[in-house]
């Protein structure tokens, strides 16, 4: 095949029977690529040649991969998925090649690399990049990967980490493709384990303070309504049916640390914090426990009975005053019921309790943790490969506990999840 026909077929395709634009010259590429056994890359090289590029304006060949610095694997998958693209592709990528900011590729500057988007190490290595980055790297202007070290992308005036979310179809049980519900989460590795004194740990005290001790009561009602004033004793039981309902079935899990999900785990959490302070706080419950005592001393003997904060008060002010006062006694003080106080006291001492909210507070601390350290993240919807997403900390929420790591979900994604839209 001599340069000859390839020329007069070129021309026999042309309207003209000669170039007049340059997507003319696309033809040419093709033409090549037909009539001879030349590599796309080499093809490309001719026709730049025939277009009367110089090497500076866009010679393919002179792109230098290497200042990307990832590895070698990565230079070839990218070399040859480079090849493989059309002139036009090609023309493209030149023009656009490292030379956008992170916003103006986040704009629509991501749309010469897309074909790059899966690009990931091959072995071992492959846990330390995530889909997306390449893509990144090859539009963004000195933007150098950061391995395992630091975050994803590596700027001149900061960090940003890349995720994916999102679930993709899986095979059934029946062998057949499925589509498992949209999850828009992500793990935060390391940054995302639970830490002393965290969220986690406040409320495995919470558990061992409150929900261990009434698991272990023969029959909590009967072993704490001695201490509560009759006219509270409808709410001692509402108060009990939700810890009946909700805390007790999730102690494992919490003591666990490891799966506790936003839908029946800590929005239950949330609402059941919401109603027992109520009950506790927003009645006269609480001031119907009865943790002070009277003792009668007579000889030898000595007794103890509960009496009311109120009456407590009357006898201290009507103490030396010959008028008399009515008082009411309760039950003997004994081991079981001196217990239910303790436990009534741990009660009012919770934070959670008294204010539900804290809560949110928590989870917004761990969430700002990870994102103090980065100036936002890049999010890839596994429904719309290769289209970026830059988001901030607003728009994100910890979503709930997974594999032994908080999880974060785009907020957006979960509208009637009280506990997520209220974060911050």
């Amino acid at each position: 095949m001599t340069i000859d026909s390839i020329l007069a077929e070129w021309s026999y395709r042309l309207p003209s029977g000669y170039p007049t634009k340059s997507k003319d010259y696309e033809l040419l590429y093709h033409v090549i690529l037909e009539m001879t056994d030349l590599t796309p890359l080499v093809a490309q090289n001719i026709v730049n040649k025939a277009q009367g590029l110089n090497e500076a304006e866009g010679d393919s060949d002179q792109i230098d991969f290497t200042q990307l610095g990832v590895s070698q694997d990565l230079i070839d998958q990218i070399q040859d998925r480079y090849d493989n693209l059309s002139h036009a592709e090609q023309t493209d990528f030149n023009n656009n090649y490292r030379k956008h900011t992170i916003q103006s590729f986040i704009a629509g500057g991501y749309k010469p690399f897309i074909k790059f988007f899966n690009i990931l190490p091959i072995g071992n290595s492959g846990a330390s990049m995530g889909r997306g980055e390449i893509q990144i790297l090859l539009a963004v202007n000195d933007s150098q990967s950061g391995g395992t070290a630091t975050h994803d992308i590596v700027m001149a005036d900061g960090e940003w980490e890349v995720k994916e979310i999102g679930k993709t179809a899986k095979l059934t049980t029946k062998g057949v493709l499925g589509k498992e519900p949209d999850s828009k989460t992500f793990r935060p590795g390391k940054a995302g384990m639970p830490q002393q004194g965290d969220l986690l740990s406040k409320m495995r005290d919470f558990y061992s303070d409150i929900v261990s001790p009434y698991t272990e009561m023969p029959d909590a009602f009967e072993s704490l309504k001695h201490v509560v004033e009759p006219t509270s004793h409808e709410r001692l039981q509402q108060f009990l049916t939700i810890l009946d309902k909700v805390f007790v079935p999730l102690m494992s899990k919490v003591q666990e640390g490891r799966e506790i999900s936003y839908e029946s785990g800590w929005q239950q959490i949330y609402n059941a914090f919401k109603l027992m302070h109520k009950v506790f706080w927003e009645t006269e419950f609480d001031s119907n426990i009865q943790d002070t005592r009277l003792t009668i001393e007579t000889g030898d003997s000595q007794s103890s009975y509960w009496i009311t904060e109120a009456d407590y008060n009357k006898i201290k002010q009507g103490a030396a005053d010959l008028d008399q006062i009515s008082i009411h006694i309760g039950e003997p003080v004994e081991n079981g019921n001196s217990n239910a106080v303790i436990w009534f006291n741990r009660i009012k001492r919770s934070s959670f309790i008294a204010n539900p909210d804290i809560i949110l507070a928590e989870f917004n601390e761990i969430k700002n943790k990870f994102f103090t350290e980065i100036l936002g993240l890049i999010a890839y919807d596994t429904n719309r490969p290769g289209i970026p997403i830059a988001t901030t900390a607003n728009d994100w929420s910890i979503t709930g506990l997974s594999g032994a790591q908080w999880v974060f979900g785009l907020r957006s994604a979960y509208p009637n999840y009280e506990f997520i839209q209220l974060q911050s």
